[in-house]
This record gives C-alpha cells, sequence and structure tokens, in this order.
C-alpha cells in the first residue's frame, strides 16, 4: 500500500477517536502524545508516511480501541506490524509485559524506531525519567538491532541518552 499524507492525517483522526477522553498525565488529552511523538519523528527527519501513520498509532490497539486487521485494512501491513510490535503484551507487571514485549519489538527495525520515539516523547514530556534510567539498560540490550541502518537508530540511541543523563 503507498501511504499518503491523506493516510497521515487519517491516521491521526483514528488514534484521536481511539483514546476517546483518555487523558496523558491526568492534564492533557491523550492526542497531545500522539501528536509529541510524531514531533519526535520529524525532529529526527524519520517522516516516511508509515512512521506517521504509526506515530499516531502506536497506542490504539494497546487501549483495545482498534484491531490489528482494521489497522492493516486502512494504513497497510508495515503500519500493523509496527503498531502490533510496540503494543505491550499481558503481564502481571511492568516489567513482564517488558519482558515479554521487547523481544517482539526487536524482531522489527522499523517498530524500534517507534519505540524509541515514544519514549523520548514520554521523558520530554517529563514523565518517569527514574524508571526509564533503571530500565535503560535492559530496555537497549533488548532494542539494538544490527539491522537499523545507524543513520536512524544511532541519534535516538544518543538522545534518549542525553535525557537520561547517562
Amino acid at each position: 500500500m503507498k501511504l499518503t499524507e491523506k493516510h497521515v492525517r487519517e491516521a491521526r483522526l483514528v488514534a484521536i477517536k481511539c483514546h476517546g477522553t483518555q487523558d496523558y498525565d491526568g492534564v492533557f488529552p491523550y492526542e497531545k502524545h500522539l501528536d509529541d511523538v510524531v514531533e519526535v519523528l520529524k525532529r529526527f527527519d524519520i517522516v516516511a508516511p508509515k512512521f506517521m501513520c504509526a506515530g499516531y498509532l502506536h497506542d490504539s490497539i494497546e487501549d483495545g480501541a482498534i484491531s490489528y486487521s482494521k489497522i492493516k485494512i486502512h494504513f497497510g501491513e508495515e503500519v500493523a506490524e509496527m503498531v502490533f510490535c510496540v503494543t505491550d503484551e499481558l503481564g502481571r507487571n511492568r516489567a513482564e509485559k517488558k519482558m515479554k514485549t521487547l523481544p517482539k519489538t526487536a524482531k522489527n527495525p522499523d517498530a524500534v524506531i517507534l519505540k524509541l520515539a515514544d519514549r523520548i516523547a514520554n521523558i520530554e514530556h517529563g514523565g518517569k525519567v527514574d524508571m526509564y534510567a533503571k530500565e535503560y539498560p535492559a530496555f537497549r540490550l533488548a532494542l539494538d538491532n544490527p539491522s537499523i541502518p545507524d543513520r536512524m537508530a544511532k541519534p535516538l540511541w544518543d538522545y534518549l541518552e542525553i535525557l537520561l543523563k547517562l
């Protein structure tokens, strides 16, 4: 499927609908986080429509508002796979969820880029820096994928380390 700017605008609308009245940090409408993730991608010149669409839709399956199949029909398999690969698996706690999810994410180089943009957006928003810093060694080990071009991944990893003061 050849994605266009129209698809990107539609992905944003679908994502906003999926998140409904959900908030971000108890203050902002959730669309702020979605816009933040896409802005991080743009800042690092990752502007292919598949990334923009996935940036908006990245939490939509996890929050139970849309299925993989519907994303695939409307935005193509590449976008659906990226979103699926960053969607948390079930677990009793955060550590167990991440232990199950990160290997799935690591298998898809595009999903790793998306996950890094999501993590950067969360940290820049001001949340959970200590938690993310503590998780960083396992996060890096799990997601370090040599098949990702350095020109894409390295600037994201470097910036993430700056934000975490590592």
